[in-house]
């Protein structure tokens, strides 16, 4: 469908877009800012630095340890891997993939919590072909339930349970710094093995900073110029996000005031951001080392949508090029869904693909991907679930 010299021209456009940066409170920082990557089996655990999250988003002084969200160790932490589904542009099958990725990973044995952060205009529930649920995410952030896990819906598949997102007025429900503190931190401690987190289309602060708080982000592409355009708009995004996240963190803001403002260039002459980065890291070796080491400790995955061809599955590969060389992101292709008629049928009817194509290319596709995403994304808990097992049975 689409040529080589295709894919490098919609990559290379949409290094020449345009971004924006705001040097605003950095609890309500511009629309344009994210951040994540991904470890190959190469690439050792990240080490704790002694940061907090709150503040991250209110400079208050709570103890909860960024080192859960920033750095992300993966040898370290027994909780549940936070996996965040973003991409920039509505439409390229975000929540389609996360439904289908979770119940992958659930028939693999994984426990998995399905998480609908598309405040306002959620639909996971259609993907999964259960009702609306009655209570969501809305209520628990809004203090009308308790606790997380009482608006958890069965889903019908074994391992698998969904947290709505509700439907309510969008303006209504952009969670505050508290609210998205609560909301994470919560996350952190549900009893399974992987939390997907379907996030909203665009570059919003809250779909930012969700996609920033995770240990893997993956961003969903479809081999369109649009889709791979805004893909690199919400990356850019992320990496903005990601060093105002880091700068206020380690309190250095003055120091890096110079290297943010930079990032505000007009693109179509600025040199990429990475290179501004390490640029920086050589005149402030201590703070920038600091700041350079979290960037390239990121993780965000690939993953082309609805492809065709050869050139278009290629997309992934140049995308991940792409965000080492211009974010410094370590970032993986996690493998690409065909163009494949059971999809759209599977979303007409409202039911996963599993129940009705479970022979589809698609799914098969989704499987691999799934096994890519346990591979440099693994789960702590279920290791040491599996090996608790093991130890029972044996005695």
């Amino acid at each position: 469908m689409f040529s080589s010299s295709f894919n490098r021209g919609i990559l290379a456009s949409a290094s020449r877009g345009s971004y924006g940066l705001s040097r605003s409170n950095f609890d309500e920082p511009s629309e344009n800012l994210r951040t994540n990557s991904v470890p190959r089996s190469s690439v050792a655990p990240a080490q704790s630095v002694p940061v907090n999250f709150q503040d991250t988003f209110s400079g208050g002084s709570s103890e909860f340890p960024l080192v859960r969200t920033i750095i992300r160790s993966s040898s370290t932490l027994s909780g549940p891997k936070l996996i965040a589904v973003g991409g920039g542009k509505g439409g390229v099958g975000k929540s389609f993939f996360s439904a289908n990725v979770g119940i992958a990973l659930a028939q693999r044995g994984y426990r998995v919590a399905l998480v609908d952060l598309d405040f306002g205009a959620a639909n996971l529930h259609t993907c999964l072909g259960v009702p609306r649920p009655n209570v969501d995410l809305f209520d628990f952030i809004n203090n009308n339930v308790d606790n997380l896990e009482e608006i958890a819906v069965k889903t019908g598949v074994e391992n698998l349970s969904l947290f709505g997102g509700g439907q309510e007025f969008w303006q209504q429900v952009r969670p505050e710094s508290s609210k998205k503190i609560k909301l994470i931190s919560r996350l952190q401690k549900l009893d399974v093995d992987y939390v997907i987190m379907d996030l909203a289309a665009g570059t919003h602060t809250a779909t930012q900073d969700f996609f920033i708080f995770s240990h893997l982000g993956i961003c969903v592409v479809v081999p369109e110029p649009t889709s791979i355009e805004n893909a690199y708009v919400f990356l850019k995004g992320v990496l903005c996000r990601r060093l105002e996240t880091i700068v206020k963190s380690i309190r250095q803001e003055d120091a890096a005031r110079d290297l943010l403002q930079s990032l505000q260039e007009d693109p179509k002459i600025a040199r990429p951001p990475f290179i501004k980065l390490q640029e920086f890291a050589r005149g402030n070796p201590d703070v920038g080392g600091r700041i350079l080491d979290l960037i390239q400790k990121s993780q965000v995955g690939i993953v082309v949508n609805q492809t065709r061809t050869k050139s278009d599955t290629d997309i992934g590969s140049s995308m991940k090029l792409i965000c080492g060389k211009y974010f410094g992101f370590s970032a993986e292709f996690l493998g690409a869904t065909a163009f494949d008629d059971s999809v759209w049928k599977a979303v007409r009817s409202r039911k996963p693909l599993h129940l009705e194509f479970a022979d589809s290319e698609a799914l098969a596709n989704i499987r691999s991907i799934a096994n890519n995403l346990t591979q440099i994304c693994p789960s702590q808990s279920h290791a040491q679930n599996n090996a608790q097992t093991t130890s029972n049975s044996s005695t």
